[in-house]
């Protein structure tokens, strides 16, 4: 009997049209002999798999299923391919450990630990790994470029705490980019 497997794709990140591209590769990618694929698209609370007919079937969450037609499908194993949150921050892996269904990405405390860069820097700053200089701003603290500058040097870049891959990501090679 073929196993269920769910791509988890979307998300609620500026990095969702490139999940989507990627749940595309993983699910042309997987053999569809042995398994049986179902890309389930996330939008914050809205939850769907498209049928055959591209109608939206909502997910039960409280099982992570749908079902058509009276036939409840389930899965086996979860592929996450959600580029930024709640993929990579440790949302989704709790709530398929809580459901007790196997993901293929790093579990809830690694993900969550290390999509927050500022925790991951502090959590690991005694361990005499080498990283870069970095300096933490929230959205409402006071930006000072000069003492930046003195801790980072120019160039530098400037990313999201809480973001993946490169969006949002700028260099700067001048005083006057640091705020921008």
């Amino acid at each position: 009997m073929k196993k269920n497997i769910a791509i988890v794709a979307g998300g609620d990140s500026s990095e969702s049209v490139i999940s989507l591209q990627s749940a595309k590769q993983i699910s042309d990618n997987i053999d569809g002999n042995k398994f049986n694929v179902f890309t389930i698209y996330v939008k914050g609370s809205n939850w769907v798999y498209k049928s055959e007919n591209n109608k939206d079937i909502k997910i039960n969450k409280d099982d992570f299923s749908f079902s058509i037609n009276n036939k409840k499908t389930t899965f086996d194993c979860v592929f996450i391919a959600i580029h930024g949150t709640p993929g990579e921050n440790g949302i989704l892996q709790a709530y398929f450990d809580i459901l007790k269904i196997p993901y293929t990405t790093a579990g809830q405390l690694n993900t969550a630990l290390t999509f927050d860069k500022y925790v991951c820097k502090t959590f690991l700053k005694d361990i005499d790994l080498l990283m870069a200089k970095a300096v933490f701003l929230r959205k409402n603290d006071e930006i000072n470029p000069d003492k930046i500058i003195e801790k980072v040097g120019l160039p530098c870049f400037v990313k999201p705490n809480n973001g993946g891959s490169s969006f949002g990501i700028s260099k700067v090679y001048e005083k006057k980019d640091i705020i921008g």
